[in-house]
């Protein structure tokens, strides 16, 4: 009763402070990772070149800052030429649009014998109805994003700023935090907790990572014996979308297949549908088994964990149920 009792309180602590203490503490625990991946190169610099601490901290994270600003302007930049050619190009998609939809509108008529002709007029009757309700709803709605995505990216910068900041100081008294804390008997059960969660972490990236290499061959190779031209391009980005919790591989291959099979393009339809159905099977089969040996997790604890943190926590929880196991267990074994 007592080691349940013991149980049951750290699951009630590590609960409370994901939910409420970790949104509060993100932009620091940012910072202490960015500050133990930058203090070795950190310590390099400064026996061999006799600098302040403070000096290298500082020009180290202002390099890291200009290269992730240096990706961000470039990726912005391509996708801003990207979105001027569609819209330089918009005659031409609006044209193919129309050539699609009586194509399906063929299709159709095919299937059920209602004739094309009527559904296409059906539509154009309906459609000035459609972009009123568009105009009363969705178009304040859009301005009502525009200002919360505005008010959001403030936040974002305004965390960006503490992070830089926390880590150059962080970076500058780094051994003396570390000795400080393994010193004390909690701050010293705090580092072992981490260093195990942080290892965890790592260990969940990596299977990731693999998962999804093998996610994107499957789709490149896929791709490309179906005869698309862009397999190695659309592959990547698939390969990418099924990293994501809220994307996947079905968010690209389920729409695709069925406009090929509105199209009248079987073979295509089928093929993608055998992608969507062979790149599931591998992540459902590969997940728990990579995940699990990684984390020293059996691969049914990882799923319980994944599925219990997707109640609790919301979307995010496929990577806080997992983490919340992992604390919950290191802490109790820390403190028998």
């Amino acid at each position: 009763m007592r080691n349940i009792g013991k149980v049951l309180g750290i699951t009630i602590a590590v609960y409370a402070s994901i939910r409420w203490l970790l949104p509060l503490v993100i932009p620091f625990f940012v910072s202490f990772l960015l500050a133990k991946f930058l203090n070795p190169l950190v310590e390099k610099l400064e026996n061999k070149l006799k600098l302040k601490r403070s000096i290298w901290s500082s020009l180290l994270v202002g390099l890291l800052l200009f290269l992730l600003g240096a990706a961000v302007f470039f990726f912005l930049k391509t996708l801003a030429g990207q979105v001027k050619n569609v819209l330089e190009n918009l005659d031409l998609y609006r044209r193919q649009a129309g050539e699609f939809w009586e194509e399906c509108c063929c299709q159709i008529e095919n299937f059920t014998g209602i004739q094309a002709e009527a559904i296409q007029n059906g539509v154009k009757q309906r459609m000035p109805a459609v972009l009123d309700h568009a105009k009363e709803t969705m178009f304040p709605a859009m301005m009502n994003g525009t200002f919360l995505y505005a008010k959001s990216m403030f936040v974002f910068l305004g965390i960006c700023f503490v992070v830089v900041i926390s880590t150059i100081l962080i970076l500058k008294d780094y051994k003396k935090m570390r000795a400080a804390l393994a010193s004390h008997p909690v701050g010293s059960m705090a580092l072992n907790v981490c260093r195990s969660a942080y290892g965890a972490g790592g260990a969940y990236i990596k299977s990731q990572i693999i998962i999804m290499v093998i996610i994107t061959v499957i789709c490149v190779a896929g791709l490309y014996l179906s005869g698309n031209e862009y397999a190695l391009l659309a592959g990547c980005g698939i390969g990418v979308c099924d990293a994501m919790p809220f994307l996947g591989t079905g968010t690209i291959f389920v729409p695709w297949a069925i406009i090929e099979l509105v199209q009248g393009k079987y073979m295509l339809a089928a093929i993608y549908t055998i992608i969507y159905t062979i790149c599931t099977l591998m992540r459902e089969i590969l997940e728990p088994k990579l995940i699990g040996n990684k984390l020293g997790m059996h691969p049914l604890a990882v799923i319980i964990s994944m599925y219990v943190g997707l109640e609790i926590y919301g979307l995010w929880g496929f990577a806080l149920g997992p983490l919340s196991y992992i604390l919950i267990k290191q802490i109790y074994y820390e403190t028998r």
